[in-house]
């Protein structure tokens, strides 16, 4: 191995250590090593700066943007404030049922608005509702927080993660609804009766919320927070389209990008305003990463490790299955999804070519898919969207502790990865 490929490699792991530590701005410092990476393999391995470029997934870039800008549009149309009241009154007040929906909630916007926009809407129909009723927040935003990753196995826009490995393996949004969705759904009725079992005693109204109160929640107007119902209207009607188009173009990138812009046309908002919103410290780090990623590649590694699992797996893919299952699982509580994602893609394939495992890709990409997104749960920094919630309840006074998350978070992922682990012996032998 050349004195260049080992530095690009340890370039990779120094950004893996920050990224841990969360000392420094994780964009800025991808961003610096993907430029270092990319002096190197444009000035020592005379690469072409074209062909550098090619190392970003600009399809993937194309999703998240469309999602981002199409979820910040639907907030502003008051579609997510008018279904928190509509969630009140479903429930009549009733606790207990109040966070069944929530949480589930939280797994279902997940799979139409990726989890990044799927926390903070739920965050704040959480906040409104809580605060309404005078009851302890912190539950729900811990359970939400935790589920928001379950949710990331629901869709092909579920989760970045979800999204690079669906376009590097060209996988469709049907492929999502029949084998990680369903996974998804059981897991989250499995921790909503674990929640309610660990919560069960601060789920309870506070002696001040008279029934008077809640009669007043009750008759409250829900179209009071709609500042424009052709606005609402329109954008319940996008919505609908955009999920339909996923069904049925074979180009999830295209209908994403074309829906955000539709979006901000029924809107009437002028893209500088919508830019400002955008996530673009997500953008630009997905972009640093890529080229870090790809340089990485390029040195022939990641091929190595791929060559070192099909000599362990001495013919047999549930070996390499379980391990990627449980390593990716574990690692995804403390780095982020995206890296990981990247970083196995290369190996599988090395892997399937070299152990002639063709006929289990499929099973490969699904446990890729629902290792990296259900390990998330593990820690408050196992995705942004966790960080968000947990942010976002700081700021609002609720102070959920790494410990606190850590503890249940332990407890489930246990559960998820053992439930993936039967989920996928099963499709391996009715492969």
């Amino acid at each position: 191995m050349a004195l260049w490929d080992i530095v690009i490699i340890a370039i990779f792991l120094t950004i893996l250590g920050i990224l841990i530590t969360e000392k420094l701005d994780k964009t800025v410092v991808t961003l610096i090593g993907a430029v270092i990476t990319a002096v190197i393999l444009n000035f020592v391995e005379h690469m072409p700066f074209e062909e550098i470029v090619l190392f970003i997934d600009f399809p993937t870039i194309m999703i998240i943007f469309g999602v981002l800008v199409a979820g910040n549009v639907m907030n502003d149309s008051g579609l997510f404030q008018w279904l928190a009241i509509k969630l009140v009154k479903l429930t009549k007040g009733d606790i207990t049922k109040i966070f069944i929906l929530l949480t589930m909630l939280t797994v279902i916007l997940s799979s139409v608005l990726t989890i990044l926009v799927a926390a903070i809407v739920v965050f704040q129909i959480t906040n409104a509702i809580t605060k309404a009723l005078n009851i302890d927040p912190k539950p729900f935003l811990t359970a939400e927080a935790v589920m928001i990753s379950i949710g990331g196995t629901t869709s092909l826009i579920a989760s970045p993660a979800s999204i690079i490995i669906a376009e590097f393996a060209h996988l469709s949004f049907v492929f999502f609804t029949i084998y990680t969705m369903p996974i998804g759904i059981l897991l989250g009725l499995i921790h909503v009766g674990i929640f309610i079992h660990i919560f069960h005693k601060r789920m309870t109204l506070d002696k001040e919320v008279t029934q008077i109160i809640k009669d007043v929640l009750l008759e409250f107007d829900e179209w009071s927070v709609v500042p424009d119902k052709k606005l609402f209207y329109a954008s319940l009607v996008c919505l609908i389209g955009m999920i339909v188009g996923f069904v049925v173009f074979p180009e999830p990138h295209l209908v994403a990008f074309t829906s955000g812009l539709i979006f901000l046309l029924i809107g009437n908002i002028p893209f500088h305003r919508i830019s400002k919103e955008v996530e673009w410290e997500d953008i630009f780090f997905f972009i640093g990463i890529f080229i870090i990623i790809g340089g990485v590649e390029h040195t022939g590694i990641l091929h190595e490790i791929g060559l070192g699992l099909s000599a362990i797996s001495g013919g047999n893919p549930l070996i390499p299955l379980m391990i990627i299952v449980w390593f990716t699982g574990v690692t995804s509580g403390f780095l982020d999804e995206v890296t990981i994602a990247l970083t196995f893609l290369p190996i599988i394939t090395t892997l399937i070519e070299a152990s002639g495992f063709e006929i289990y890709a499929t099973i490969f990409m699904i446990a890729l898919i629902l290792s990296t997104n259900l390990g998330g749960c593990l820690t408050p920094i196992g995705t942004p969207a966790n960080l968000l919630i947990l942010s976002k309840a700081r700021k609002e006074g609720t102070k959920i502790t790494f410990t606190e998350f850590l503890r249940l978070g332990t407890i489930i992922v246990t559960i998820n990865l053992i439930i993936e682990s039967l989920y996928i012996v099963a499709l391996y032998l009715l492969a």
